[in-house]
């Protein structure tokens, strides 16, 4: 009885210290990213204002959209019932709160 307690607690608390930590570097890589992704944009613009280059708005979008699906669906096919339920729900649980927490820190 006691064993089941202990690695119930120790399953959400190691879950909660994870999630916190991959809460707050998964923060601070979205941050880099977005500058990076900024930067590019504004370079782009830029240099389509100086007339250096000439951007083609249509296939810009097409390929936007098609990268924009790309990826919501491989996060569909990463977060199947299935797969989370394997882990167990205290282990779950402890991830989600400490990546909600890292988050909000980071």
């Amino acid at each position: 009885m006691s064993e089941s307690v202990i690695s119930t607690i120790a399953s959400i608390g190691g879950g909660f210290f994870s999630g916190i930590i991959l809460g707050y570097f998964l923060k601070k890589i979205i941050k880099i990213l977005m500058f990076v992704v900024g930067d590019i944009v504004a370079l782009i613009l830029f240099l389509q204002q100086q007339q250096i280059i000439s951007v083609n708005v249509d296939r810009l979008q097409e390929s936007s959209v098609f990268i924009f699906t790309s990826v919501v669906s491989s996060f569909d096919k990463m977060t199947q019932i299935g797969d989370v339920a394997s882990l167990g729900i205290p282990l779950t649980g402890g991830i989600s709160a400490g990546l909600a927490v890292g988050l909000m820190k980071g």
